[in-house]
């Protein structure tokens, strides 16, 4: 067993993953399965990853989400068990695929609205167009919000970002109001709830619902804020990324536009070669072993999903998508932190990608406005996806 700092030592904001996410994820594996980067230990491999991740005990999320300074308890994942057994006993239910089966077809709505309004345009920007408003949409309808507060929904979710972006220095003034505006508009629908709870949508079900010992309002609050933190931007990114890949490979988006039984494949794919979430934080509860080198108590340890989903050990081809592929990757997390809402994020992709192909089989990158993706940034999208687009017949 040797000490840490041996195995390897990088700055993984200067990785050149705006240039190039496949050559950055080889450069982090190629300094090895735990990696100094600053005061911070980055686990690489699958094999690492999903050791740390499955020993909450001793990798905590808890303890790495406190950091933030949160006003309030973000449920479930900046609670560990046995807390959070008991969060996810409650929750699962709400997010499961038979509940999320009853919301497609009014999704399903939304998305066909959205993306016949692109058609109707004749010109199309993935991000701002479809990407960034449809998950702001779909948090609204489950929880019973006003579909006019839509814009403002987006414009409190990516001030709140700013607080977990690496590249963003202390909250600014306005960042901190537009938080506090998020705040105290869940607040007060919460609070109508509480008052009223006769309707069938997800938040007044939350406040009915009293298994377990039901969920305090201070409680149902940090999980909305989580939702909006967490569940937004990343269907945000994978949509992009989504529309991104397949433009810029004809063969696949010919299979995909003529046979819709592969789009859950290529999202499992797409998920796993390009997921949003690079990086989840945890810190240590003691000592302890993992790669073969010793972390000591109390230091934050980053579990690279992105690295362990690229991982040649793991994934044959690793970089490359594979639309036949039934492998199980990280970009939901492993352990009892898997990702609440996986299966939301799963038709949300699936809706989109059948919705838009049903009007719209044929589409290209835009010459001369490649994708360009930040870096570094807590949350990996691309900021722009313009496309030149063809719909069908069917889609005018």
């Amino acid at each position: 067993m040797t000490e840490l700092g041996i195995t390897g030592t990088l700055n993984i904001n200067d990785l050149p993953f705006a240039e190039d996410r496949t050559r950055a994820w080889r450069e982090l594996r190629e300094a090895g399965e735990a990696v100094s980067s600053g005061e911070e230990v980055v686990l690489t491999s699958a094999e690492a990853v999903e050791f740390a991740a499955k020993k909450p005990e001793i990798f905590s999320s808890a303890r790495a989400f406190d950091r933030l300074g949160s006003p309030v308890p973000l449920v479930p994942i900046a609670i560990d068990p046995p807390d959070h057994t008991r969060f996810r006993r409650m929750l699962d239910p709400f997010f499961g695929p038979k509940k999320m089966a009853e919301r497609e077809p009014e999704l399903r709505r939304q998305a066909g609205e959205l993306i016949d309004a692109i058609v109707a345009s004749g010109e199309c920007d993935v991000v701002p167009d479809l990407a960034t408003p449809f998950p702001s949409q779909v948090f609204l309808t489950l929880f019973g919000l006003p579909m006019a507060d839509r814009d403002r929904l987006v414009k409190w979710k990516d001030a709140i970002l700013q607080f977990t972006d690496p590249s963003s220095t202390e909250a600014t003034p306005e960042v901190m109001a537009h938080a506090l505006e998020l705040f105290s508009y869940l607040t007060e629908h919460i609070a109508e709830r509480r008052a009223d709870a006769t309707g069938n949508d997800m938040l007044t079900q939350l406040i009915q619902d009293t298994d377990e010992g039901g969920m305090s309002d201070n409680e149902i609050l940090g999980l909305c804020f989580m939702f909006v933190l967490a569940g937004l931007d990343t269907v945000t990114s994978a949509v992009g990324f989504s529309l991104a890949r397949l433009a810029a490979d004809d063969d696949m988006r010919r299979r995909v536009a003529h046979d819709f039984t592969l789009i859950p494949a290529f999202i499992e794919e797409i998920l796993r070669v390009d997921g949003p979430v690079p990086f989840a934080p945890r810190v240590t509860t003691e000592g302890v072993e993992v790669a073969g080198r010793f972390v000591p108590k109390d230091t934050t340890v980053m579990l690279s999903y992105g690295s362990a989903d690229r991982d040649p050990r793991r994934y044959q081809d690793a970089d490359q998508i594979h639309l036949d592929s039934k492998v199980v990757h990280f970009a939901f997390g492993r352990g009892p932190h898997r990702c609440l809402g996986s299966h939301l994020a799963r038709l949300e992709l699936r809706l989109i990608l059948e919705e838009w192909h049903s009007r719209i089989p044929e589409y290209t990158l835009a010459l001369g406005k490649p994708p360009q993706m930040p870096w570094p940034t807590g949350t990996m999208s691309l900021q722009s996806v313009p496309l030149n687009i063809k719909p069908s017949s069917r889609g005018q």
